[in-house]
């Protein structure tokens, strides 16, 4: 049941996204926004796109707890009709100016529905933009879709109005490689409740799920099982750590969107590994979940502004990750965690080694990581700011002053 939106004059938006089973980081920030907003400075009716034969599917159960105005649409084609008249007339019914954008279904939608009622706005936020060769896939089949894919996203992208923002400077600076304009693009980092990503009353519950032994030691990422992550080399700096320290134990937490979780389970039995990398499949009790990890590391070949590092690194979990995307912006090398360069496997088993082996070192990397997420990346702010821009995409308000620098 919808709830009637406020009738003000103030800007009316649909955040539109489309996801599988419980979602990712960009919907955290989708949702946790709507939850956030000022309902006098902003109305917002979150909509997502929902495949007919995802039994998993828990983003209204999400919405449902924080509160929101939230309805989804069944989308069961690569352009789906039905889909489109029910989001033009749920523009209609709720009287929407605005249509806040997130990935590349809804980005293409969004450009129908404004065929239909040129009137609309359309806002596009970009959480990633990868960087592919020909080798990263197994064949050029696949290739040729995900180029065809990028290029129609940005031809889009030019349509739209702008800004077109981006999560990080990295993605900016991709989008202007593939022809964006600089002066198109705003950068408004993704940010985190730090009232609510706190260590306190928080349990440490893998220990002893996976049977730590006390003074043992715990690695641990939390993402979804895809080829973006590049578990394999976790793989790697696992072995290389345990044949260094032995009796450190790495753990995954998340599954994937199809057989991703039992292949992975396959691939690690392969290599004799079943004993050392546990996985938990999807959990919802992350907060206990990172307070279970010494050393938090993230191995992925692209990012964008990563949720799962942000939450880490505001429960004060020291981090080692990846050099990507926009990583950097937020870990800095040395102050927090350390960075290593994309599939070096040896530097970064070297940086969790360094953690393991020294408490104080990881204390005050994790102090550091609390600190940096308290002073940049609080949530707050990012709320305040999108709320201006929609605003502005309303015709109702200044345009704010983060364009990319």
């Amino acid at each position: 049941m919808i709830e009637p939106l406020v009738t003000a004059k103030i800007p009316r938006v649909m955040d539109l996204r489309g996801t599988y089973k419980g979602g990712g980081g960009p919907d955290k920030t989708v949702l946790n926004s709507a939850a956030r907003h000022d309902p006098s400075r902003v109305c917002v009716l979150v909509t997502y796109l929902r495949q007919p034969w995802d039994h998993e599917f828990q983003i209204p159960e999400m919405a449902r707890k924080l509160g929101i105005n939230y309805v989804d649409v069944p989308d069961g084609s690569m352009i789906d009709r039905s889909c489109l008249r029910r989001l033009a007339e749920l523009v209609r019914e709720h009287r929407l100016a605005v249509i806040h954008a997130h990935d590349d279904k809804t980005l293409l939608y969004a450009w129908f529905l404004r065929l239909k009622m040129p009137g609309l706005k359309i806002m596009y936020t970009c959480h990633s933009h990868a960087v592919y060769g020909r080798s990263d896939f197994t064949g050029f089949g696949r290739y040729l879709d995900f180029k065809i894919r990028q290029r129609i996203q940005i031809s889009l992208m030019k349509r739209y109005q702008k800004p077109i923002i981006t999560v990080s400077h990295e993605t900016g600076r991709r989008l202007t490689a593939n022809g964006l304009s600089v002066e198109d693009i705003a950068v408004l980092h993704n940010g985190i409740d730090i009232d609510v990503w706190r260590p306190d009353n928080a349990r440490p519950v893998l220990r002893s799920e996976l049977e730590i032994p006390e003074g043992g030691k715990l690695v641990g990422t939390v993402a979804r099982i895809t080829y973006d992550k590049d578990l394999p080399t976790f793989y790697r700096v696992a072995e290389r750590v345990a044949n260094r320290l032995p009796g450190v134990a790495f753990v995954i937490v998340g599954d994937g969107y199809g057989d991703e979780l039992p292949r992975a389970r396959e691939e690690v039995a392969r290599r004799g590994l079943e004993r050392l990398i546990h996985f938990t499949g999807h959990r919802n009790d992350l907060r206990d979940i990172y307070v279970s990890f010494d050393v938090f590391l993230m191995t992925s070949l692209t990012e964008g502004m990563p949720n799962t590092l942000l939450e880490a690194m505001a429960l004060g979990v020291p981090s080692v990750s990846t050099s990507v995307g926009g990583v950097p912006e937020l870990l800095e090398h040395g102050n927090g965690g350390f960075l290593a360069p994309v599939g070096d496997a040896d530097a970064l088993a070297d940086h969790v080694i360094n953690l393991l082996a020294d408490s104080s070192l990881r204390s005050a990397c994790g102090e550091a990581c609390r600190r940096r997420i308290e002073e940049r990346f609080d949530f707050a702010r990012r709320v305040s700011l999108m709320e201006e821009y929609y605003a502005w995409f309303a015709g109702l308000g200044p345009l704010p002053h983060q364009i990319m620098s």
